[in-house]
């Protein structure tokens, strides 16, 4: 059996799009989770239709990695936390011009586990995976590693 979907999620600025473009560099297929949602009219302003673009990635048999912050929500088949640090975190959202309650809003979701809580719903503990993004390197090494490791990833 192969994999349809491989998830990459995790709260802003955790790595998502620097993360999608890198598998990309290194052949395997990544697209942003947006990007797709536009693709099959799934999108509003900024607010995407889970449920119209989970259709879509069905009825198309979708087959790669997506990454967005709501990917676990998706019809996956293994899911990919990406964490890090709160400081980096705030930092990053900071640069990116969040309010200070938007940042405290996403730092919560990291500290409370709601993607993990969320993803558990949907798929058993044993196709999520956490991975700590402090170096890129490593990520993406940990990243091919589950892909390799996982026939369901082959």
């Amino acid at each position: 059996m192969e994999t349809k979907i491989i998830c990459i999620s995790g709260i802003p600025g955790t790595g998502k799009s620097t993360i999608c473009r890198k598998m990309n560099d290194l052949g395997h297929p990544c697209v942003e989770g947006n990007e797709l949602a536009r693709k099959y009219g799934c999108i509003s302003g900024d607010q995407v239709d889970i449920d119209c673009l989970s259709d879509h990635l069905l009825i198309d048999r979708f087959h790669g990695i997506i990454a967005a912050h709501y990917a676990h929500l998706l019809p996956c088949d293994f899911v990919i936390i990406l964490e890090a640090d709160e400081s980096k975190l705030r930092e990053r959202m900071k640069a990116r011009g969040y309010s200070d309650e938007k940042i405290e809003e996403n730092l919560d979701a990291q500290r409370s586990d709601v993607i993990y809580s969320e993803s558990l719903d949907l798929i058993p503990s044993t196709r999520i995976f956490r991975i700590h993004n402090e170096d890129l390197g490593a990520t993406i090494s940990d990243i091919e590693k589950i892909i390799e490791q996982h026939p369901l990833c082959s």
